[in-house]
């Protein structure tokens, strides 16, 4: 398929799929002799992992070390394992960042008892 094809069904933009081809994200795409790039299924399935990793927090340097594991995956894999224990790690300790920020403009937000001139 052409890229506007594959742009059409991941929502990735056409700029975002050059790019991750460029820093070789992506597999390599196929070239017809027009000089055409010609995307498979296995490039939705890349392009859909990196949209799930992204949004999981996983940074690219990251996401392109397993995408080449995606047509063989080994969910044993000590690697693989240990990436995701840290990932874990690092939701956690945003989670905890985020509820101590929230509690912080939820307190900004509610007016205090005593402030409004009522005893």
């Amino acid at each position: 398929m052409k890229a506007h094809e594959i742009v059409n069904k991941t929502g990735v933009a056409k700029d975002t799929l050059r790019y991750y081809e460029k820093l070789g994200v992506i597999s390599a795409p196929l070239r017809a002799a027009n000089g055409y790039r010609h995307y498979s299924e296995q490039h939705i399935k890349e392009l859909k992992f990196i949209k799930f990793a992204q949004s999981v927090g996983f940074p690219l340097s990251k996401i392109k070390l397993a995408i080449p594991h995606l047509a063989n995956p080994d969910p044993h894999c000590p690697i693989l394992q240990t990436t995701i224990r840290d990932q874990v790690e690092r939701i956690d300790q945003k989670m905890v960042e985020l509820d101590n920020a929230k509690q912080v403009l939820l307190k900004w937000l509610v007016p205090k008892l005593n402030d409004t001139g009522f005893k």
